[in-house]
C-alpha cells in the first residue's frame, strides 16, 4: 500500500473533485490542500475538513504528489512558488489536457504525469486518467494506480489517447446529462403530462439500468438489440434519432478539441 502523500494546488471544481476522491484514498494527515484565494479555502474547508490547508510554497515540504489544478495561465506563477522545494524524489501532476507532458518535465526536477479526473470521484464513482510522462517508473505507475483505486477506476492511456478519452470519461458525464435534459425537454415540448421531476427519475432510472448492465457485462449494441425490436417503438425512436445523434456528438468533440487548440501554451 503507498504511503505517499498527496497536495493538491489549486481549489477550483477540479480540484475540490480530486480532493473529496483523495480523502477517500489517503489519512487525512497525508492530504494537504492549498488555494489561491480566501473563498476557494473556505470551500474547501467546508467539503474536504480532513484536509490540511497550506500556504502553496509549503505544498511540497508536507507532499510528495503535487497536483496541479491550475490553468495553463496561471501555472507560471504557481510553478515558480512550488518549483523551489521540488526534488527527484516528488511527483508533480496535471490536470491540463492541452500541456504537453514532456514540456512540463522541462520545467520541474522530477517525474510528471497527467491525470484527469471526473465528477463522480468526489463520491468514489467514475474514471481517472493517468497519463504517465518523462521519468515516471512503472514502479510509480503502479502506486498512482493503486492509490487512484481508492476513489475511482483508474485507466492508464497515452498521451496520445487524452483528448478523446477525456471526452468520453471526463466530460461524459456533463454530455449524457445534457443529453438526459435534452430526452426530457423533447418530450415536454410535445405535450407529454409528465412533471420535469418525475421525468428525471423516470430517465435516472434508465441511465443506471444501462449502467447496471454494463457492469454486468452487456455490451452496449446487446442492449439496444434487447430493446429495440424489429418493429416496435423503441425500434423506431433508434432510426429516428441515428443520424441525428451521430451528427451532435461529431459536433461536440470537435468542438473540444478546437477549444483545446485555442489555448496559448504557457511559458514554463
Amino acid at each position: 500500500m503507498t504511503t505517499r502523500t498527496v497536495g493538491i494546488v489549486g481549489l477550483g471544481r477540479m480540484g475540490l473533485t480530486l480532493a473529496a476522491g483523495f480523502s477517500r484514498a489517503v489519512e487525512p494527515a497525508r492530504l494537504f490542500v492549498a488555494g489561491r484565494s480566501a473563498s476557494s479555502i473556505e470551500r474547501v474547508r467546508a467539503a474536504v475538513p480532513t484536509a490540511t490547508v497550506l500556504p502553496p510554497a509549503d505544498l511540497a515540504d508536507r507532499a510528495t504528489l503535487v497536483v496541479l489544478c491550475v490553468r495553463n495561465v496561471d501555472l507560471p506563477d504557481v510553478l515558480a512558488v512550488v518549483r523551489p522545494r521540488l526534488s527527484a524524489e516528488h511527483i508533480v501532476v496535471t490536470i491540463n489536457n492541452a500541456l504537453p507532458l514532456p514540456r512540463l518535465a522541462d520545467s520541474v526536477p522530477c517525474p510528471v504525469a497527467k491525470l484527469i479526473p471526473s465528477v463522480g470521484n468526489e463520491i468514489g464513482a467514475g474514471a481517472t486518467l493517468l497519463m504517465p510522462g518523462p521519468g515516471l517508473s512503472a514502479d510509480a505507475v503502479a502506486e498512482l494506480t493503486e492509490l487512484l483505486q481508492g476513489f475511482s477506476r483508474p485507466f492508464v492511456i497515452s498521451e496520445r489517447q487524452g483528448r478523446a478519452a477525456t471526452d468520453l470519461a471526463s466530460c461524459g458525464p456533463a454530455l449524457l446529462a445534457s443529453a438526459a435534459q435534452s430526452m426530457i425537454a423533447a418530450q415536454i415540448e410535445r405535450g407529454a403530462p409528465l412533471p420535469p421531476g418525475l421525468a428525471e427519475q423516470l430517465l435516472a432510472q434508465s441511465i443506471d439500468a444501462v449502467s447496471r448492465l454494463l457492469e454486468h457485462g452487456t455490451p452496449l449494441a446487446e442492449i439496444v438489440d434487447r430493446v429495440a425490436v424489429p418493429g416496435g417503438n423503441t425500434a423506431a425512436a433508434v432510426e429516428a434519432s441515428r443520424d441525428g445523434l451521430a451528427a451532435a456528438w461529431r459536433a461536440a468533440f470537435w468542438a473540444t478539441a478546437d477549444n483545446e487548440r485555442s489555448k496559448p501554451l504557457p511559458a514554463l
